[in-house]
């Protein structure tokens, strides 16, 4: 089946996982990506929820939640001179209460025109409180990744995933990788900033509802292991604005959670 999408000269955001694909050219997204219903796309900025990494359960109910690979729909559009104002919803059903038993409506807002903001709110439906896990799993679009810095979270301490989820001291000094990462930062600055001096820019995120922070490139000996990605992998780097592990959102009946982000170029 053909998976649908709401475009704009600067903008494209498949009603598939509410997912961003594009937004000028500050998002990346891999050559080898597959277009397909149920299949996650790689790159942009996809919706995590509402478990983060792989199935907690070991049920195997598949990575990073069900959001992403499931049809969102659109409840607003605006289409303007200077981009596209969208939002869109999510609802429980029988085949998310299969993976999940609980009742929510997910919604995801977006204004992308010379700033880009994005928001995720989560609300409780439910007559029983629950708890997930969410992220915006923003893509940046890098010249090389070796040769970016990320600055911001010089005073967090990380868990390092590659290291057996080993809990590591604050760094002291701006970011940048030499090697893969996946890390979870323990905390979520309000604001970062990704120096890119071979593209003359730094992009600024500011993050709002967000407990950690995740920064993620495989590599190149990772990356070949992935049929959707290869020899892309120095052209992005991942910085995820979340709630997971031990900053999970736990919600009442009846309430909601917002995780957004802002991103601007300078």
């Amino acid at each position: 089946m053909t998976l649908h999408w709401l475009r704009s000269d600067t903008t494209d955001l498949c009603t598939q996982g509410a997912h961003l694909a594009r937004w000028r050219d500050v998002l990346f997204l891999s050559s080898r990506s597959r277009f397909e219903r149920g299949q996650a796309i790689r790159g942009g900025i996809p919706l995590i929820f509402p478990w983060f990494g792989d199935d907690p359960l070991k049920l195997g109910r598949g990575a990073h939640g069900f959001a992403r690979r499931v049809e969102w729909r659109v409840i607003e559009r605006e289409q303007r001179a200077s981009g596209l104002r969208t939002r869109l919803e999510l609802c429980d059903d029988d085949t998310t209460r299969a993976l999940w038993p609980h009742r929510f409506r997910a919604e995801l807002s977006l204004d992308a025109a010379d700033e880009l903001a994005l928001a995720l709110t989560v609300h409780n439906t439910d007559t029983t409180g629950f708890t997930f896990e969410a992220a915006l799993h923003t893509y940046l679009a890098v010249s090389d990744v070796r040769r970016v810095t990320l600055r911001g979270l010089e005073s967090t301490r990380y868990v390092d995933k590659l290291d057996s989820f080993r809990e590591q001291p604050p760094s002291g000094v701006p970011l940048t990788l030499t090697g893969p990462a996946d890390r979870v930062y323990l905390a979520a600055p309000a604001s970062l900033e990704l120096d890119d001096p071979l593209l003359g820019r730094t992009l600024v995120l500011e993050q709002r509802g967000a407990r950690s922070t995740v920064v993620w490139n495989p590599f190149d000996l990772a990356a070949a292991r992935m049929a959707d990605l290869g020899d892309d992998w120095p052209k992005f780097l991942c910085v995820e604005s979340a709630n997971v592990a031990a900053n999970s959102v736990s919600l009442s009946p009846g309430r909601s959670h917002t995780l957004s982000l802002r991103l601007s170029v300078h």
